[in-house]
Order: structure tokens, then C-alpha cells, then sequence
């Protein structure tokens, strides 16, 4: 192998590394994630959520270019909250936007729009925080 050969190689690499990525969904549980889960992977780790123990639901859309790529979901005494994150792309990156207080059928609906959309309806007149 000449050095010419050697260089390419490390060109070679470097071409891979910027590839962009393809896009792909994830189901983090904070016991398990799930690369493109299923609904109902996303519909029994909703089901599972717990208040005393602090789980959550955390459904993200990687790499498709989306204003909002991921919603989450904790569950507290008054009820389900749900937060949607804008892209680090996006211009209201650093934003929360977050809806309280709602029933487990409410949230259902969100995450299956969101799942089979990717699209979070009306989020940006749910209250909003900043996470800067």
C-alpha cells in the first residue's frame, strides 16, 4: 500500500462521518428505548407510566427534519403532561412547550397523532418554558 492509498483511506472515512444519518424513531422509557418502535410499544410504555416512581415516555423522530422531533410524557397527581421539543434545527430550539393536566385518552391521542404524523397540533399555545 502506497501513502497515496494510506491518505485515501482517512478521506474515506471522513466522507462517512459526515454522511448524513438516516432518519429513524425512538421510544426511551428510562428502563428501555426502542429503535423505531412500534404503536404498540408506544401505547404500553404510555400505559406504564407511573407517578411515585417518576417513569416517563419519550418519543423522538431523528434526522427528518421536523419544527418539533420529539414529545415526552410524565404523569403527576393532576393528571398527564406532556412536553413537545422543537429540533435542535428549529428556531424556537431551547423552548418547551407543555400541556398539563391531562387524561390518560387525551394523551393517547397526542402520542398517536405525533406517531403517525410527526406533527404535535396546536403546540404552540400550550404553555411554554425555556430550557436556556
Amino acid at each position: 500500500m502506497g501513502i497515496f492509498d494510506f491518505l485515501k483511506q482517512d478521506d474515506d472515512k471522513g466522507e462517512l462521518e459526515q454522511k448524513p444519518q438516516e432518519p429513524y424513531s425512538e421510544l426511551s422509557t428510562g428502563l428501555d428505548d426502542y429503535q423505531n418502535p412500534t404503536w404498540a410499544q408506544v401505547e404500553s410504555a404510555l400505559k406504564d407510566i407511573i407517578e411515585e416512581e417518576d417513569s416517563f415516555a419519550t418519543l423522538s423522530f431523528h434526522n427528518w427534519s421536523l419544527e418539533v422531533d420529539t414529545l415526552q410524557c410524565i404523569k403527576g397527581e393532576e393528571g398527564y403532561t406532556i412536553e413537545a421539543l422543537p429540533a435542535m434545527e428549529s428556531e424556537n430550539f431551547g423552548l418547551i412547550y407543555h400541556l398539563d393536566g391531562l387524561s390518560y385518552e387525551d394523551t393517547l391521542k397526542r402520542f398517536e397523532e405525533f406517531y403517525e404524523t410527526q406533527k404535535v397540533a396546536g403546540y404552540k399555545e400550550f404553555s411554554q418554558d425555556s430550557f436556556e
